[in-house]
């Protein structure tokens, strides 16, 4: 597998699709995530969910699946039911994506603020590989989706060091520039930094860097 991908290029970054996590209910009446009573239980999978729903709302009951685990559940009938032991909790954070996968995004409670809960690092982005470029596909790119995506990995990259995995981020382009909001939270949630700036659509690299160097000195 090694040396087989690198013989692989991004030929082309297809329009973002929705970048956010939703909250969908699976029991009892639609909340929003601010307005769950205390004690609800929240499905979901990662640890920047875990993290960023201890450092948003600690007093609710987090319970920790893995991706097959949370779409396992939000295809069961809406919760009505278990997939052998597994828990069904009352609410579940999943991606936009996950969500429409198992039909349920027109029917999810509320897309939860991006700029607040950040998504995952290139969170809605798809990108077509190939071993040469194919003019069909390479039509394809479309430019303020790529650079917000180099925005994003530049930012995953620098910061690597220091630990990614409750890193949230979503680059925004917007004329000559491009914006970029941070955060990053411990595990534990006891402690969320952020950082939000912004730099010329041209340097999306530089940009990237910069976020990462306010975070760690947060």
């Amino acid at each position: 597998r090694g040396s087989a991908v690198h013989e692989f290029t991004t030929v082309a970054v297809l329009p973002r699709m929705e970048p956010r996590d939703v909250l969908v209910a699976l029991q009892g009446r639609a909340t929003p995530l601010a307005d769950l009573p205390a004690g609800t239980t929240v499905g979901f999978a990662g640890p920047r969910r875990r993290a960023f729903l201890a450092a948003h709302r600690s007093d609710l009951r987090a319970v920790e699946m893995d991706s097959a685990g949370v779409r396992a559940v939000a295809g069961n009938a809406r919760g009505h039911g278990t997939k052998g032991d597994a828990p069904v909790p009352d609410v579940l954070i999943m991606s936009a994506l996950d969500a429409r996968e198992a039909d349920l995004l027109d029917t999810a409670v509320e897309a939860l603020d991006p700029k607040a809960w950040l998504p995952e690092p290139g969170q809605g982005a798809l990108a077509l590989i190939a071993r040469h470029p194919i003019a069909e596909a390479t039509a394809l790119d479309h430019i303020p989706t790529r650079t917000a995506l180099r925005t994003e990995l530049a930012l995953l990259d620098a910061i690597s060091e220091h630990g990614t995995e409750t890193l949230g981020c979503l680059a925004q382009p917007s004329g000559r520039w491009i914006r970029l909001w941070a955060a990053a939270a411990r595990p534990c949630g006891d402690q969320l930094v952020r950082s939000d700036l912004t730099g010329p659509l041209d340097e999306p690299e530089g940009l990237g860097a910069s976020v990462a160097a306010e975070l760690v000195a947060r």
